[in-house]
């Protein structure tokens, strides 16, 4: 393949990603909002985190399966695939059994949530790597994944105090989060409205 077809598929990759630049901006809104919530009533119980939860992470996984049918690399296309699904089903038991999720023991629930988060974290970080062309969006993903990861190692390695701490560890990560994802979308639609 010439240089000149290469740089065309680069192009057309990188117009296409900025075009769902409202994508990244939603679920940034939704992370804020959601530390906000949570920064406001701090005496919330652990049924209405679950909650909160169980609907971002079915929003996340739809557009994770959304970005999948966009029709980026092979490899990319199966990482959202199986980013999204996982998602939507963790968020629809969690609506579905608040109840049940809530008894559940609060180390195997850190567990959980730290092993899902490291987990969209990494892919994150190698679906950014090898199918963004563009070096604001590429280091944006990058720091996503990141914290992703860096979170659900903290969750994990002090699951006790984490649980204790839950409401304000994850109000501050999800502002951090949506904040990253906000810039973004801004980012992404520069990139759009540039063209």
């Amino acid at each position: 393949m010439s240089a000149a077809k290469i740089n065309k598929t680069e192009q057309m990759e990188v117009e296409a990603l900025a075009l769902l630049w409202w994508m990244p901006l939603t679920r940034g809104v939704l992370l804020v909002l959601f530390g906000i919530l949570m920064f406001m009533q701090p005496a919330a119980t652990l049924l209405n985190l679950l909650w909160f939860m169980g609907i971002y992470w079915i929003v996340d996984g739809i557009f994770n399966l959304f970005e999948g049918v966009r029709g980026h690399a092979e490899k990319s296309r199966i990482q959202l695939f199986v980013i999204g699904i996982v998602s939507i089903f963790a968020g629809i038991f969690i609506l579905g059994n608040p109840l049940v999720a809530g008894l559940v023991s609060g180390v195997f629930l850190a567990y959980l949530i730290g092993i899902t988060i490291i987990i969209s974290g990494v892919m994150t970080i190698f679906a950014r790597r090898d199918k963004d062309k563009a070096r604001q969006w590429r280091l944006s993903g990058l720091i996503m994944g990141i914290l992703y990861v860096l979170f659900g190692l903290l969750v994990i390695t002090h699951p006790v105090s984490t649980m204790a701490t839950l409401i304000w560890v994850f109000s501050i990560w999800a502002i951090v989060a949506g904040a990253i994802a906000i810039i973004t979308a801004f980012q992404l639609r520069g990139l759009a409205t540039s063209k």
